[in-house]
């Protein structure tokens, strides 16, 4: 059996336990914060600098002008006089197709016209005057026939008149009454038959001088026809010289001496005297797109970037499928012209083309993926870094921004830590540090 032992400590005994616990106490709890570890995040200083406000889109370099002269496959090759690269002007001579076909053709079409030119003279002075001449002679006859008809009808009417009068006086007989009509009668009729005669006449003549109209308007028909012909043999021939219509340099000849050109094949001539990439670019930049307004041009493997000045906004805005995917927006396209180019642009070399909206200097900015959003009030915000190391939630207002960086307008001084990217569980008094793969530049955009 266990009798109950009472122990009585003394004053000084019951300091020095206190003091004991206290102790640890305090261990367990310098222990415990130990074990919290700090998150590794992202840390980034707010900066000072300069923010442009950019898209960037690329493209295809062209000349300013481009002459694409398709080569006639019925047509041999006969001489090249230019090589690709050659600079020329315009009116030179890039080579020289076969036109000996069309010559054939045209010296026969100049005989045939001056054969046409002898029969229409013929027409005119000789058949032509002759048959006229005879029927107009023909007509002259009955024309004086029927006047002379017509005055014999005149005189044997006055003398039948008087005949009925001297018969009514019993100055003449039935007989002689009889004879007078008869004369009458048939001086009508050969009236009426000169009258036939002459309308036959007119109407011969009439026919003559038409058919006479109709062979010499055949015959010019024949020769306007024939000159049309000689026109467009000689433009052929013409034609077969092949020549440069703009000053520029002969990008490329599908063409060889003594062949026929394949279907397709041409000559290309560009005015390199100015050169543009062609780019198309969201709705949303195109509205920010002016014309003469300033880009930066990069030519893809080329060190070398360009100033460029947009000089033709398109009017339309067409669907175009995105790189690597099937998703269509719609795009305008926008041609800046390269200032001073150098040797190595050529056309049809791909560029990137920076279009700067606007730009501002001595921002406080901070990379892009720094920034979030509260999704209850929709305010922006960033986790500042504390000299602690804690981090809390500091809303701010932005400015304009570029591809890497947004300007803060509010809530930040330069030189502050933030967290850059910063993970979804990460809350306002988290304790961080930076990650072990140390500071990041910020992220695109």
């Amino acid at each position: 059996m266990f009798t109950n032992i009472k122990i009585k400590l003394n004053k000084k005994s019951r300091i020095i336990i206190s003091i004991v616990a206290i102790a640890v106490i305090s261990i367990v709890y310098v222990i415990k914060n130990n074990e919290i570890k700090p998150k590794e995040v992202t840390i980034e200083k707010t900066l000072n600098k300069t923010i442009s406000e950019t898209a960037t889109s690329s493209g295809n370099v062209e000349a300013k002008y481009r002459s694409n002269i398709v080569l006639d496959g019925s047509q041999k090759v006969l001489t090249i006089k230019v090589k690709e690269g050659q600079v020329v002007k315009k009116g030179d001579l890039l080579l020289e197709l076969d036109s000996s076909d069309y010559q054939t053709k045209l010296d026969k079409e100049l005989i045939n016209l001056e054969n046409a030119k002898l029969a229409l003279n013929e027409i005119i002075e000789t058949g032509a005057a002759s048959e006229k001449s005879s029927s107009e002679n023909a007509f002259s006859q009955e024309k004086y026939n029927l006047e002379l008809a017509k005055r014999d009808y005149e005189d044997l009417k006055k003398k039948y008149d008087q005949n009925e009068v001297l018969f009514t006086n019993d100055a003449i007989s039935q007989n002689q009454l009889d004879e007078s009509k008869k004369n009458l009668d048939d001086a009508e009729t050969n009236v009426k038959s000169a009258e036939d005669s002459y309308k036959n006449a007119e109407i011969t003549l009439k026919d003559v001088k038409n058919n006479i109209e109709n062979k010499i308007a055949n015959q010019k028909n024949q020769i306007v026809l024939i000159q049309k012909n000689i026109d467009e043999y000689k433009k052929k021939i013409e034609d077969s010289k092949i020549i440069s219509n703009i000053d520029g340099k002969v990008i490329k000849i599908d063409a060889k001496e003594n062949q026929f050109p394949s279907k397709g094949d041409e000559i290309i001539v560009d005015d390199v005297s100015q050169y543009k990439v062609a780019v198309d670019i969201k709705q949303y930049d195109a509205l920010k797109v002016q014309n003469g307004q300033k880009a930066n041009i990069k030519i893809k493997g080329s060190d070398i970037s360009y100033n460029g000045t947009v000089t033709d906004i398109g009017q339309l805005a067409e669907p175009k499928t995105s790189t690597g995917g099937n998703d269509e927006e719609y795009k305008v396209k926008v041609s800046v012209v390269i200032d001073e180019p150098k040797e190595e642009v050529k056309a049809g070399y791909e560029a990137d083309v920076q279009f700067i909206f606007q730009e501002k200097e001595n921002c406080i900015a901070v990379g892009f993926d720094g920034i979030k959003q509260d999704k209850s009030t929709g305010k922006t915000y960033v986790y500042v870094v504390n000299s602690d190391n804690t981090i809390s939630k500091r809303y701010i207002k932005t400015g304009i921004e570029s591809e890497y960086y947004v300007e803060i307008t509010e809530g930040l001084q330069e030189n502050e830590s933030y967290v850059l990217n910063p993970p979804e569980s990460l809350v306002d008094g988290d304790l961080v540090k930076q990650g072990t793969s140390g500071k990041t530049s910020a992220n695109k955009k």
